[in-house]
């Protein structure tokens, strides 16, 4: 199955995946809407026998029981045209509430007949939010008109009332996050399967030359007759040059893999960060004047003297610097400039070469990741360098940025803390 095929069936996994949430969201909003206002209908009917059982304690076979007003959400306020006595209208309504199974949290305030409210704790306050007026002491008596109440869990109560649509909608939530990080694995696993595959493509690239290197010079010594001192050192310096390789290839992998495992300590102490450059820019000048390029420095840091490993560090210098040379069309044109600034120091190296796109941009620090594709290396490489680089930076708590415009050049930068 292609790569596009795959990932064309995850994003419709993806899809549905997010459908089914926003119908699951919506339907649940829905249930919890119904199941308030068959709330607000049983409080709405409790409330009215409770004003009832009150017209008829008080003799009162006149009087017609008034609608029961919402004042909130979870806040009702009852007419009842009678007087009654605390303990009357508290055991009315736990009566009503316990037949008709609301189980909830309440506070009640009596509205009295000169307009005063008496809120069942320990504050009396005006109905019409006059706040002349005060509360001395609770008073039972014939004063005691209509009456308010509030649900302080109404909330809660919804929600526990809802059962199995509760719990079918958490089950089915926790099943599409469970679903979506199973997709987001498959695809990460995915990408990591391909960068793989570069790797070990270009991996096997880089190494056929030294082998095949060290293949010719030996079977050429091995074979030999009359040969000659000269020719002998020429074959043995090959074997020796191209061994050395395969072993830097070989440790570079193993360096990077125990530093993200922190298997390995960098070590710190104060170097020299100039004469750093300066040496990495002389071991450079041969490669630059067989390309007929320039590579030139302005260190303009007047503190250059930093707390850092000091091989480490070098090779994050020597790795920017050789990607400038490699991703020049011609002629390399670098600089390499320092300053400080925010404490620390700055390191820029400056090209101007073939620059990168958009999409490599965003991937660059990826381990593995290369521009090319895995069976074209018209450059060499295998796509551990800027990853290193990112690695060991912060491991000196320093960071590293840049901006690159295809055709016109990239410029690094890196700050690192004095």
């Amino acid at each position: 199955m292609s790569s596009k095929t795959i990932r064309t069936i995850l994003f419709l996994m993806l899809l549905t995946i997010f459908g089914l949430f926003i119908t699951q969201v919506y339907w649940f909003k829905k249930s919890f809407s119904l199941e308030g206002r068959q709330f607000d209908e049983k409080i709405n009917i409790a409330l009215r026998n409770v004003a009832n059982t009150l017209l008829i304690l008080d003799n009162n076979n006149l009087s017609k029981i008034p609608p029961i007003s919402k004042t909130a959400s979870n806040e009702y306020y009852i007419k009842t045209n009678s007087y009654y006595n605390l303990a009357t209208l508290d055991s009315c309504i736990r009566k009503e509430f316990l037949l008709r199974n609301i189980n909830v949290n309440f506070d009640y305030s009596i509205v009295k007949a000169k307009n005063q409210e008496l809120i069942l704790g320990n504050t009396i306050t005006n109905l019409f939010d006059d706040p002349s007026i005060a509360c001395i002491g609770r008073m039972d008596d014939k004063e005691n008109l209509d009456f308010k109440i509030r649900i302080n869990n109404k909330t809660s109560h919804l929600l526990n009332s809802m059962g199995i649509w509760l719990y079918s909608s958490i089950s089915l939530l926790i099943l599409l996050a469970v679903f979506t990080f199973i997709i987001l694995s498959i695809i990460k696993e995915k990408k990591l399967a391909m960068l793989k595959k570069d790797f070990v493509n270009n991996m096997t690239h880089e190494l056929k030359t030294p082998i095949t290197n060290i293949s010719v010079a030996s079977d050429a010594i091995r074979n030999r007759n009359d040969m000659d001192n000269q020719k002998l050192k020429k074959y043995a310096d090959i074997i020796y040059n191209e061994n050395t390789r395969l072993h830097n290839l070989v440790d570079t992998v193993l360096q990077i893999s125990t530093i993200e495992k922190k298997e390995e300590s960098l070590s710190f102490k104060i170097i020299d960060l100039h004469t750093i450059i300066n040496n990495v820019i002389t071991s450079f000048q041969p490669l630059i004047q067989e390309k007929e390029g320039s590579l030139k420095s302005k260190l303009n840091a007047n503190q250059y003297l930093i707390n850092a490993d000091e091989t480490h560090l070098t090779n994050v210098i020597y790795n920017l610097i050789e990607n400038a040379i490699k991703y020049s069309k011609n002629y390399p044109e670098i600089i390499l400039t320092t300053k400080n600034e925010k404490d620390g120091i700055f390191i820029e190296i400056k090209d101007k070469g073939i620059g990168m796109s958009k999409e490599t941009q965003q991937r660059i620090f990826e381990k593995f990741f290369r521009a090319e594709s895995g069976n074209i290396h018209n450059t060499k490489g295998y796509g551990l360098g800027l990853n290193y680089v990112k690695i060991i930076i912060e491991k000196h708590l320093g960071n590293i940025t840049f901006k690159s415009t295809r055709n016109v050049g990239s410029c690094f930068k890196i700050y690192l803390p004095i």
